[in-house]
Formats: structure tokens, C-alpha cells, sequence
């Protein structure tokens, strides 16, 4: 991952907190690290931007929708054992860089890729990432984000548009906007999700 991508997304604004015997607000500080994060205990879903904290604060329609994606997923993968699915996980997408780390909304991991400790964040890109892009997100930041998944290795990323019920299907080879019916052939064999199923029941206006 070049280092000028990681430079490029802003971060947002961080709740106060203080940790151990630090003198500085939790926000303030740019020298957190992976290690350290993973013993705060944080309340909420945290990533570290070049080791500055970033909360990530989900509304009503980003859970809801959150809920169905990984619900469906989840559902598939009972009588298609081929993996897990997780959300607000925390993702050592370069492992050598103590002071990086991403959450997706949703995940996908095939059992092959699984690592034997999953008890920390794990050091590697999951092979599906799910971002729902809501009004309190940045879409720029969130492309940015999705560039990263890929060139750490996620074969697919989908970023869910909750204004315009659409998801933007990135991979390797291209951007494409679905409305219709998400698959991923190669991933998750005989899936398919409906993307009206995913704001079935919820007003994005």
C-alpha cells in the first residue's frame, strides 16, 4: 500500500478519552498504535489513521443496512460452510505498520485464510469488505478506503450508497454501479443478494 494513498484520506473527529498515563486526549494524539488500541477497550468500533484514533458512529439506516448484508451472508454461509462473516471488525491491513488499521461494515473470510490466533486484529485484508456509505461519510475517503482493501489483497469491495440504493461494485479490474442483484461468482459460489433486500423496510430520505 503506498504510503501517499494512507496520507491522502482525512480522518474524522475522535471523542475525548484518555488512556493509561497519557498526557494528551486520546484525539489530539498521533502516536497511537496497534497494540495500545487493542487493549482500550474502546465503546465503539475504532481504526487508527497513521496512529490517530477514528471512531466510527453508525445511524438508524447504516445498522440497518449493515444488519441485512451480513445477515444474508451469514445465512448463505449455513449451508455453504466455505468461510465467516463479521462485522466492525478490526483489520491489520498492512501488518508491518503498527500504527494502521481499518473496520469494514462487513467482512468475508474464506476458512483458508482464516489465521490460527484470531483473539487480536488480524493481519491480514479480508477477501470481501462491505462500506456503507452514509451522510456523516466521506465519499472520496470511502473510495480512497476501498482502493486500500484491494491493494492489500480483497478481491471484492462492496460501497453500499444509502441515498441512491445502489452499491458500487470495486475490484481489481474496474468500479461497476449495481441495482439489482449483488453476486460474487468466484467468492461466495450460487450467492445472490438483491439490493433492494438490503433497504427493504427503511426510509433513506
Amino acid at each position: 500500500m503506498p504510503t501517499t494513498l494512507v496520507e491522502t484520506i482525512k480522518p474524522h473527529t475522535a471523542s475525548t478519552a484518555i488512556f493509561g498515563d497519557q498526557d494528551l486526549p486520546l484525539e489530539e494524539r498521533t502516536d497511537v498504535t496497534v497494540a495500545e488500541l487493542e487493549k482500550m477497550r474502546l465503546p465503539m468500533p475504532t481504526e487508527l489513521y497513521n496512529g490517530k484514533v477514528v471512531f466510527k458512529m453508525a445511524n438508524h439506516v447504516h445498522s440497518v443496512v449493515q444488519a441485512a448484508v451480513s445477515g444474508e451472508i451469514y445465512i448463505y454461509l449455513k449451508t455453504n460452510p466455505i468461510g465467516v462473516v463479521s462485522t466492525d471488525e478490526n483489520y491489520r491491513l498492512w501488518p508491518e505498520h503498527s500504527n494502521q488499521s481499518r473496520i469494514p461494515d462487513v467482512a468475508f473470510i474464506t476458512k483458508e485464510r482464516l489465521p490460527q490466533e484470531r483473539n487480536r486484529f488480524l493481519p491480514i485484508a479480508p477477501d470481501l469488505a462491505v462500506e456503507i456509505l452514509s451522510p456523516t461519510n466521506d465519499f472520496d475517503d470511502l473510495m480512497l478506503k476501498a482502493e486500500e482493501y484491494l491493494q492489500q489483497g480483497t478481491q471484492i469491495v462492496w460501497v453500499v450508497i444509502t441515498s441512491t440504493r445502489e452499491v458500487i461494485v470495486c475490484t481489481a479490474e474496474g468500479k461497476q454501479f449495481v441495482k439489482d442483484v449483488l453476486t460474487a461468482p468466484k467468492l461466495l459460489p450460487g450467492f445472490e443478494l438483491p439490493v433492494s433486500t438490503i433497504f427493504a423496510g427503511i426510509t433513506t430520505a
